[in-house]
């Protein structure tokens, strides 16, 4: 980063087993003219073309646009350096279109945006990332997204958990949602649709590892695998997913 740390402030680059995982800070501003001044300040880290994706966004959205685009950028320069100057612009279903031989995902909310950069393999053909914050005392006052998101197995998986440490649960939950959120941005290459939570089920285990199994008619009959993965930055949930998908 340059003068501008103190905008958008890399907190964190990590190899993770799907590929590097970068986190960039965001500021909380209130005003349009703070966000007019961040994204000036800015400027000349995004290439002009995604300035043009930038400037048509609402005002509120670019600089987290931006904030997800440097963390692209700082995940290319480490796994592919010859491509960390190409600009990366979207995809018609809103994912990053990453250069060639490059594969990425990026999420964001309000103070932080993440970005997963890696390379394809035999057993990577695509990734995907989600961040969420990690709940607090306020969640409680919330209602529980389990019923919405979670199969009847996820939820007795959890039942143990909601009985005994309501805070602990309301994170177990805000987890496994990010990671259905990774596994849809990994299969959505291939599905092209709206994924119902029914159609995943994640089971997180020791070490950030994530068991993910997929009931989608698209794959039946198919030898697929995808798996998850999971980490904390900055206070946040950072789930993660590669998916190894033949063609049909």
């Amino acid at each position: 980063m340059h003068s501008n740390d103190t905008v958008l402030q890399l907190v964190a680059q990590q190899p993770l087993p799907h590929g590097t995982l970068v986190a960039v800070s965001l500021p909380t501003l209130s005003t349009d003219a703070e966000i007019d001044a961040a994204l000036a300040s800015v400027r000349a880290q995004l290439r002009s073309d995604e300035w043009v994706v930038a400037d048509g966004l609402a005002r509120p959205r670019r600089l987290s646009f931006v904030g997800g685009r440097v963390a692209l950028r700082a995940g290319l320069a480490a796994v592919a350096p010859e491509q960390a100057d190409a600009p990366v612009l979207r995809t018609p279903r809103g994912a990053p279109s990453m250069p060639t031989g490059t594969i990425g995902s990026v999420s964001h909310k309000r103070r932080l945006a993440v970005a997963l950069v890696s390379t394809p393999t035999a057993s990577a053909h695509t990734i995907g990332v989600d961040v969420e914050e990690t709940p607090d005392e306020r969640d409680l006052a919330r209602p529980d997204l389990a019923p919405r998101i979670l199969t009847p197995l996820e939820r007795h998986e959890l039942e143990p958990l909601a009985a005994s440490d309501a805070l602990a649960y309301r994170e177990a939950v805000r987890l496994r949602f990010a990671l259905k959120e990774a596994v849809y941005k990994a299969i959505d290459p291939h599905v092209q649709r709206y994924v119902r939570f029914q159609e995943v089920e994640v089971f997180p285990g020791g070490a950030g590892a994530v068991a993910v199994r997929l009931a989608l008619p698209e794959f039946a009959g198919r030898h697929i695998t995808v798996q998850g993965y999971w980490t904390r930055v900055a206070g946040h949930l950072v789930a993660t997913a590669v998916g190894s998908i033949p063609a049909p």
